[in-house]
């Protein structure tokens, strides 16, 4: 169970779109999953996916609350705040949720480190790729643990806009 204080506190920090977000290139908001994640998609997949899914901020803080709104397709979110990585589909024991230190961006990869809140003890490098000319959103955590061996975990995301949180 993920803290409540943090998921408020989350959504305070997130009083803007994504779409907002990304007028301004910084890697913060509120992302829709990308279901077909064995390849990137393009801005128009994911141009198709939000026409279909019709996200809304309402809907992802349904999620992030366990709030599952009542839908014709399955659909996650990551909240990306300055501080805080948080998406709706994280399993209690998962390396995706936890405190978040932006690095430095270089073009339009930011570089940042993930302290998630059921490892505390570990740090988990990665680096969020958001060009402003694409509607997709790509994180990439590197060096997640498993059984096995350390992993790279790519997960891909679009932008969307949400009418009743623009300015």
């Amino acid at each position: 169970m993920r803290p409540k204080n943090a998921a408020y506190a989350l959504l305070i920090a997130l009083g803007m779109s994504a779409a907002d977000d990304a007028a301004a290139s910084s890697p913060t908001g509120i992302f829709l999953w990308y279901p077909d994640q064995a390849g990137p998609p393009s801005s128009e997949d994911c141009e198709a996916l939000v026409s279909r899914v019709r996200p809304s901020r309402e809907q992802a803080e349904a999620w992030l609350w366990g709030r599952i709104p009542q839908g014709t397709e399955l659909e996650f979110y990551l909240f990306l705040s300055e501080d805080r990585m948080e998406p709706t589909f994280s399993a209690e024991g998962d390396y995706d949720t936890g405190e978040l230190r932006l690095g430095s961006t270089v073009g339009d990869e930011t570089a940042f480190k993930l302290i998630p809140d059921d490892h505390p003890s570990v740090t988990i490098k990665g680096s969020i790729i958001a060009p402003t000319d694409s509607t997709v959103v790509t994180v990439v955590l590197r060096n997640v643990p498993t059984i096995d061996a350390p992993v790279e975990r790519v997960t891909y995301y679009c932008r969307f806009t949400d009418q009743e949180t623009e300015v």
